[in-house]
């Protein structure tokens, strides 16, 4: 199987990745800022005898995301599965965001998964895949956070309507919708609010990029054809 995964240079980028190469698959690594991170993990795939490339990709220049898109194509073949999980943040309270600020979260948090789904979408086979990372702040108040909400309540309402539009093409749409994790995103709380945090879920323990990508491995499998248009939270019974 072919994957193709955007913000593969992250936390949970890498561990999706990575959860596809253990499956024995092929991935396409789409990334931004990292490309030491995202060329040492296409070489990870190599070593497994799998087919992997890594490409920068800025989604808030159209034209050349989409060309980047389709040099993937040519050569790394159509993908199977799309998994976005590009993502940034910035904290602040909305009256604080610059209009510039607001136009850059949207671009690589939600303008990234329209371009990736609807390219994907008019080449791939019936069976294809769809997977797109959210957050459950993107269903929930998120003070200080209001862009990156409304960018993922954007990704989510998109996954919804999209997943209508293209089922009768054999493709499912999904969201995981990713709760507190351990990441570099998240490094920025104290410890004391990071404790409170985790008081505040079922599990009580902080989520890892593993577990996002478990879920994501989940909606690619062909056992979850029948599923689409769902957002599954991956929060540890957070309330």
């Amino acid at each position: 199987m072919k994957v193709l995964v955007t913000g593969a240079s992250g936390d949970i980028g890498k561990a999706i990745v990575r959860a596809f190469f253990v499956k024995g698959d092929s991935v396409a690594l789409l990334y931004h800022n990292d490309k030491t991170s995202a060329e040492a993990l296409a070489t990870e795939g190599a070593a497994r005898g799998l087919l992997s490339v890594a490409e920068r990709i800025d989604f808030t220049d159209v034209a050349g995301a989409l060309s980047v898109l389709d040099k993937v194509q040519s050569t790394f073949g159509t993908p199977d599965v799309v998994v976005n999980a590009a993502g940034i943040d910035e904290y602040g309270l909305l009256i604080d965001t610059s209009v510039e600020a607001w136009d850059r979260i949207f671009a690589v948090n939600a303008r990234s998964v329209f371009l990736t789904s609807t390219w994907a979408a008019q080449r791939m086979r019936a069976g294809g895949r769809i997977v797109s990372i959210s957050s459950v702040w993107g269903s929930r108040p998120a003070p200080c956070e209001g862009a990156y909400a409304a960018s993922k309540a954007a990704v989510e309402s998109f996954t919804k309507t999209f997943a209508a539009e293209v089922g009768d093409l054999g493709i499912t749409v999904n969201v995981v919708a990713a709760g507190y994790i351990d990441t570099k995103m998240n490094a920025r709380f104290s410890e004391e609010e990071r404790e409170a945090f985790i008081d505040e879920l079922a599990v009580k323990r902080c989520g890892q990029a593993e577990d996002v990508a478990n879920a994501v491995l989940f909606f690619a499998d062909e056992k979850s054809d029948y599923i689409t248009g769902q957002i599954l939270e991956v929060s540890g019974g957070m309330r």
